[in-house]
């Protein structure tokens, strides 16, 4: 869908969001509270929420699923992609933009052939989009408290352009269904979700990152991000995470290596590593990440194209990662 006129004049802005985002925390701003923080922020400039998971159907196969709803400048831009993990074929993707806005009080939103709404009283989350002949609809629930990064804050640094609100719910059960050339498939499995805000927007730096999110089989789980410049050169300053026990309780993260390896897809102008060796010395961890699917790009005409997509964990610990890369 192409947009002309008024979405013109916010449309470089919007190609600014390149997903999710973190930091390093500071007690300069009000801290995360919940449930109150699950729904919009008017007052601030960019927010958006999250969803990725990893899910098998009826058809026997495994597949990725990615879905995020961003506010903008009195815009609403749905984006979503589904890959099937097997064969590397992309099932289908979608990306809208729309004049909206969105509740400080409640969450449900339809836009673009998009909807994203959360139901207190079951704590569940609904994610649905579709484009042509493919839809995505999931439903998710947590299955751990949520988490509020920047050591139990939910304040983090936005690389050098000032604060942003970040929390997320680790490990959700999931099930929905995927629709692609007229046949509907039934799903269930894991997911991650991620809630972001502020006031960063107009600060390109923001928005050049790597992001790793982990579900190990030990039931723990592990967020690291690292900011870098447009070329692609880590900012060791602006690097930090969340390591997530068993019950729940969480352990700021405050220094990690991630080496990327040699393998490379070069697509779209630029180089996107396909592996990664992750070391954190505070949970004794050492990782080796191998993409399950070469081409896991998020090709996008209203916002940049990013890397999104599963990898493999083994080492200290086994599991699945989604591994996300965005360059502005």
């Amino acid at each position: 869908m192409r947009f002309r006129g008024a979405f013109r004049v916010v449309s470089s802005c919007l190609a600014a969001i390149a997903l999710v985002a973190t930091g390093v925390g500071t007690g300069a701003v009000p801290r995360v509270r919940l449930p109150a923080d699950h729904y919009a922020h008017p007052q601030v400039g960019i927010e958006w929420w999250y969803v990725s998971g990893v899910v098998h159907a009826a058809d026997g196969q495994h597949y990725s699923v990615f879905f995020t709803l961003f506010r903008r400048a009195g815009f609403l831009l749905p984006i979503s992609q589904v890959v099937n993990l097997k064969t590397g074929a992309l099932v289908g993707h979608s990306e809208a933009a729309a004049p909206g806005t969105i509740s400080a009080k409640r969450l449900d939103v339809s836009v673009a052939g998009a909807q994203l709404r959360y139901r207190p009283r079951t704590n569940s989350w609904q994610f649905a989009a579709s484009a042509g002949g493919y839809a995505l609809d999931l439903l998710a629930r947590p299955q751990k408290p949520y988490v509020l990064h920047g050591g139990g804050t939910g304040v983090i640094g936005q690389s050098s352009a000032g604060s942003s609100y970040y929390y997320s719910a680790t490990r959700m059960s999931t099930r929905g269904t995927i629709t692609s050339a007229g046949h509907r498939l039934a799903f269930r499995g894991s997911a991650w979700f991620d809630h972001q805000w502020g006031n960063f927007e107009n600060d390109l730096l923001a928005f050049n990152w790597n992001w790793f999110s982990c579900r190990f089989a030990d039931e723990t789980e592990l967020m690291l991000y690292e900011f870098h410049t447009r070329t692609g050169i880590p900012l060791a300053a602006h690097r930090s995470g969340t390591f997530v026990l068993r019950n729940g309780r969480s352990r700021l993260v405050s220094g990690f290596e991630a080496v990327p390896g040699r393998r490379l897809l070069t697509a779209v102008g630029r180089r996107w590593p396909l592996d990664w060796q992750l070391r954190v010395p505070s949970e004794q961890l050492r990782l080796r990440l191998r993409s399950l699917v070469r081409d896991q790009l998020v090709r996008g005409l209203l916002l940049p194209t990013f890397w999104e997509g599963v990898v493999s964990a083994t080492g200290t610990k086994h599991g699945l990662c989604f591994v996300e890369q965005s360059y502005r």
